[in-house]
């Protein structure tokens, strides 16, 4: 084995197990060609994207092939007329940006590390970031694609215009099932216009109930807030400070932004803060070794119990990343408190000894097991893809 091929490997080393082949497919016919034969030899395939958000999930049962999607990029086909473009999904946000930029669009979805994190891994992985609580969830930003099965079949759902949403739900359902049921070849995104004008304000709070008090009284107020995040711990000292911060983008025209904000500034004692923060708030949590993603129901305060004393949080969108996850013992009590919320308390980064300590990294099964286990029976009957990372189905 060659020094370059050893590198190769090990830059795909997951949980400590090293795949035996890394495979970097440049079109949809070669990737489902790595697919077809590792099914045929009863192979385990990992799919990476820019890796952004790999380390999600369980230790894996099997891993014989890392199969680099990056190779897959670039915009298809992109309709500005109709706010619609299509992208291969090794493609990474940032590329995707700077392509749509020049017709004032873009896809209204935010992840860490936009120069790395791809279009696929984004949605296959639920990502979260700031745009959540005005722009919801990826799922609800993609209107078709081409994937590739688990016995490698191409398939298509959905299609490349709005009105045409055959197969709609399938889309969704790939959204947030991290690479164990479909390899996303090429996806069709809806689009919004870049907003005439955008301002970020952070307000300064004493600790992180004040927080919390001033992010509730923002949303009570029912301003048309772009994003709304609460940082604290080692996230405030990422941002420039060691207390806690309350941080509010506003964006769309001119007028609208200089009403709103001028409403934050007085009702929350901010001040007008650098744009670029987001993008430093977005990646902390791939930026740390161990870090737990809390969620609960959206509109509702944080569970009692979590502790989000170092913690990037979205509390309007009902997630919050922990950006120290404690001894496992510590961890299982969260869960709990957060599980009997109605909530999950996911391993978001971690080791394998830590992960199979707390029972697993995803918890209390969100979705019927056997209706995973059905879900994966027909998109992976032989459990190539991912085999063991996720408990057969997740959409957290």
């Amino acid at each position: 084995m060659g020094v370059a091929t050893e590198v190769a490997l090990a830059e795909r080393t997951l949980d400590g197990m090293l795949p035996r082949r890394v495979e970097r497919p440049g079109t949809t016919e070669g990737l489902s060609a790595i697919i077809t034969a590792a099914d045929r030899a009863r192979e385990a395939v990992v799919l990476w994207g820019g890796g952004t958000r790999i380390g999600v999930g369980d230790v894996p049962d099997r891993y014989d092939t890392a199969v680099d999607l990056t190779g897959l990029s670039g915009v298809v086909e992109h309709s500005p007329a109709d706010l619609v473009c299509t992208v291969r999904a090794g493609t990474t946000l940032a590329e995707l940006a700077s392509a749509l930029g020049p017709s004032g669009q873009r896809w209204p979805v935010e992840a860490p590390y936009p120069e790395r994190a791809t279009v696929g891994g984004t949605i296959a992985s639920a990502a979260a970031g700031p745009s959540r609580l005005r722009y919801l969830h990826p799922r609800d930003w993609i209107i078709g694609c081409t994937a590739v099965l688990g016995d490698g079949t191409i398939t298509h759902a959905g299609g490349r215009v709005v009105k045409n949403v055959t197969g709609y739900d399938m889309t969704r359902l790939y959204s947030g099932s991290y690479g164990t049921l479909v390899a996303l070849a090429e996806i069709t995104l809806k689009l919004v216009a870049l907003p005439e004008r955008t301002a970020t304000l952070r307000a300064t709070a004493s600790d992180l109930r004040e927080a919390l008090r001033i992010a509730a009284e923002l949303r009570a107020t029912h301003l048309p807030l772009d994003a709304l995040a609460i940082v604290t711990g080692a996230a405030a000292e990422g941002c420039g400070d060691a207390r806690a911060s309350v941080f509010v983008r506003v964006s769309g025209p001119h007028d609208a932004v200089e009403r709103v904000a001028k409403a934050v500034r007085e009702r929350a004692g901010a001040t007008s803060a650098d744009a670029t923060v987001w993008e430093t708030i977005a990646s902390l949590p791939a930026a740390m070794d161990r870090v737990a993603r809390a969620g609960w129901p959206g509109g509702h305060e944080p569970p009692d119990g979590l502790d989000l004393s170092s913690a990037v949080a979205y509390p309007g969108s009902g997630i919050a990343f922990l950006l120290d996850a404690t001894r496992p013992e510590t961890f299982t009590r969260m869960r709990a408190n957060v599980e009997a919320a109605d909530g999950a308390l996911v391993v978001e980064r971690g080791t394998p000894e830590f992960k199979r300590a707390v029972g697993g990294a995803w918890g209390r099964p969100r979705v019927p097991l056997a209706i995973a286990r059905s879900l994966k029976q027909r998109f992976d009957p032989h459990g190539v893809l991912a085999p063991g990372r996720v408990p057969l189905a997740s959409s957290t």
